[in-house]
């Protein structure tokens, strides 16, 4: 058993509990609890997530939970049922306490098992990733992703220009900080330019102080000087910046800038586009495409849907009060069903926002916000069947035949407030009468 107090720090582990888990009681006291996964299994936020006891217990209601806890040195993973207990006065929790027991698979929920089968999944993902490549921001199980995986892995070897091409959302500024920070360079700040959204005269300034700068005598602090320039939306970057980058980087000095700062370029569209219809010049083009990694939309990788879900919402855990562990199985139904126009962003806004509308452990479907469920419906819709098209001159004359009739009609046969509510003067409502041949007998002047 162990104790954890109001504030989700733990106070107590018996022995039983030190067994289990490796870890001494002097070296656990004090630490916060936060329900999020680690990269590291046998690591003390990993503890810590196990121990964890869910929202309404310290709102004062009995909990009973399925946890893993990975045994600090052997590495062997148990699954167990903690008991969370709350200790205190009626309108107060104090404490919590935590018995473990043996696991009955008849006191587990549909929405117990999925949420900690989930948890599982992303902590033994982490670990795994973090093992083969040093870092577990990027996960995912599918081939494609996997693919990136390794390219990302390639360029943190080197000291290539890197070109990443994806769909708005889909983690491409993500990836460049991932081989900046993940490589030798990653001591060095990395510094994010929007080609799109700087006004022309800015992005000028911008990339000639980055070019014609000393660094190591301005900023002496490696930490401060570029490591890795990040240009995104870079077909949006004019033509005349461009070229000057190329000289520059093409010169001898740009040779010594380009052996301490990476480039790195993303954009939405294939820069093939751009090249061809001459947004990008033939020199700048081959200068930023050395290797090219494609992102991929979420709707093309939804085997790793709950594994981002989960990971985004345990992200979203950190320093809350109130910590949340999962999804009920309806929301998994709606985020399947859903395709994700914004990708990844889109998904990690959606989580946050059904957790602030949440008001217990688990993300049910009326938390989801507003905009998700309209979207599902509009998909479910499907878009508008395309009739076939009509001549225009028909087309025309039915709709300006129909517009006067109902202009007429609201106007009682009175043209001349006909003609004002059509916005044309009376004599023009007569010509276009007399040629669509609508009858005047009934009106008025």
């Amino acid at each position: 058993m162990f104790l954890v107090d109001s504030q989700r720090r733990v106070v107590f582990m018996n022995d039983g509990c030190q067994s289990l888990t490796g870890w001494a009681l002097s070296e656990v006291v004090g630490a916060v609890c936060e329900f999020k996964s680690s990269g590291d299994a046998a690591s003390l936020e990993a503890l810590t997530g196990a121990l964890c006891p869910p929202q309404q217990t310290f709102d004062g209601q009995t909990g009973h939970v399925v946890r893993y806890f990975v045994h600090r040195t052997t590495g062997k993973t148990i699954s167990r049922m903690v008991h969370f207990h709350p200790l205190g006065t009626d309108d107060r929790t104090d404490f919590v306490i935590g018995i473990v027991t043996a696991l009955s698979a008849s006191t587990q929920t549909a929405d117990t098992r999925i949420i900690t089968q989930v948890h599982a999944e992303l902590a033994a993902l982490r670990h795994g990733l973090r093992q083969r490549y040093g870092s577990d921001s990027i996960l995912t199980n599918s081939s494609a992703m996997r693919r990136v995986i390794d390219q990302v892995e390639a360029a943190r070897q080197s000291r290539v220009a890197v070109h990443v091409c994806g769909e708005k959302g889909t983690g491409k500024e993500h990836v460049a900080r991932v081989i900046h920070y993940s490589s030798d360079l990653g001591q060095r700040a990395f510094v994010p330019i929007q080609c799109r959204l700087l006004p022309a005269n800015e992005l000028r300034e911008a990339i000639r102080r980055i070019v014609e700068s000393d660094w190591e005598e301005r900023l002496p602090i490696a930490a401060l000087q570029p490591g890795c320039v990040f240009l995104n939306d870079v077909d949006a970057l004019p033509r005349d910046v461009q070229q000057r980058m190329f000289e520059f980087l093409s010169s001898a000095r740009g040779a010594a800038f380009r052996a301490n700062v990476r480039l790195v370029s993303a954009s939405r569209c294939d820069l093939d586009d751009a090249h061809a219809d001459e947004r990008l010049s033939d020199e700048f083009y081959y200068l930023i495409t050395s290797l090219q990694i494609v992102t991929t939309p979420l709707r093309h990788r939804m085997d790793d849907l709950r594994i981002l879900a989960q990971h985004f919402l345990e992200q979203r855990n950190r320093d809350r009060s109130k910590q949340a562990t999962g999804f009920s199985a309806e929301v998994w139904l709606q985020f399947e069903e859903y395709n994700w126009p914004g990708n990844l962003d889109e998904l990690d806004e959606v989580i946050y926002e059904a957790l602030l509308n949440s008001d217990g452990p688990v993300i049910r479907a009326d938390h989801l916000p507003f905009r998700l469920r309209t979207g599902l419906d509009a998909q479910r819709l499907g878009p508008l069947t395309d009739g076939p098209i009509e001549a225009l001159e028909p087309l025309l004359e039915r709709v300006e035949r129909d517009q006067i009739q109902r202009a007429l009609e609201q106007a009682k046969g009175n043209k001349t407030k006909a003609a004002r509510i059509l916005k044309i003067t009376r004599p023009n409502l007569y010509r276009r009468m007399e040629t669509l041949g609508l009858s005047d007998s009934e009106g008025t002047e």
